[in-house]
C-alpha cells in the first residue's frame, strides 16, 4: 500500500487533479520496483516550492547555489521497517519555464519530474549518458508518452 503526502510550499494554487494523477502513477512504479517487498506499507512526501527554496536545497545537498527542477531524498531501503521511502521537491517556477521552453503543459512538466524524481528515490541516476538515456526511457514509459525533442539542460 503507498500513502503519497502532498504539500503546496507556494502561493500558485494547482490544480486537484494533478495530485489524484500521480497515486497511480506512484503506485505502478512502486509495484515495478523490484526490491519492494509485497504487503508492506510505503510512504512518499511530494513538496512544490519556489526557487529560493529550491536553491537553498541544491545548495545543501548538491554544493550548487542554484535552483533546479527536482530534488529527491532516497531513505528507501527493503530491509528497513521505516515506510517513507523518499521526498521529491519539485520546484514550480522552474516547472514551468521548462515546460513553456518544450512545448508543454505544466501539468505535463510536472507528472514528468514526479516520476523522474521517483526514480531517484529508487536508486536511477543520469551521472553517465547511458544512465541518462535509460532513465528518460523509463520515465516516458510510465507516464505513456514519447519522448519530446527537446529537454531544457
Amino acid at each position: 500500500m503507498l500513502s503519497l503526502t502532498l504539500y503546496n510550499a507556494t502561493r500558485t494554487p494547482v490544480q486537484e487533479k494533478l495530485f489524484t494523477d500521480l497515486l497511480p502513477i506512484a503506485a505502478r512504479v512502486l509495484k515495478n520496483e523490484a526490491r519492494t517487498p509485497a504487503g508492506r506499507k510505503w510512504e512518499l512526501e511530494l513538496t512544490l516550492i519556489g526557487n529560493t527554496r529550491m536553491t537553498q536545497l541544491n545548495t545543501h545537498y548538491h554544493n550548487k547555489n542554484r535552483p533546479t527542477d527536482v530534488i529527491s531524498l532516497s531513505y528507501f531501503d527493503p530491509e528497513v521497517p521505516d515506510p517513507l521511502v523518499g521526498e521529491i521537491f519539485i520546484s514550480l517556477p522552474y516547472a514551468r519555464v521548462q515546460a513553456q521552453k518544450i512545448g508543454q503543459s505544466v501539468d505535463e512538466e510536472l507528472r514528468f519530474l514526479f516520476v523522474h524524481g521517483l526514480l531517484h528515490v529508487f536508486g536511477y541516476d543520469h551521472m553517465k549518458s547511458d544512465e541518462e538515456a535509460e532513465m528518460l526511457t523509463l520515465t516516458y514509459k510510465i507516464l505513456g508518452r514519447t519522448d519530446p525533442a527537446v529537454r531544457p539542460a
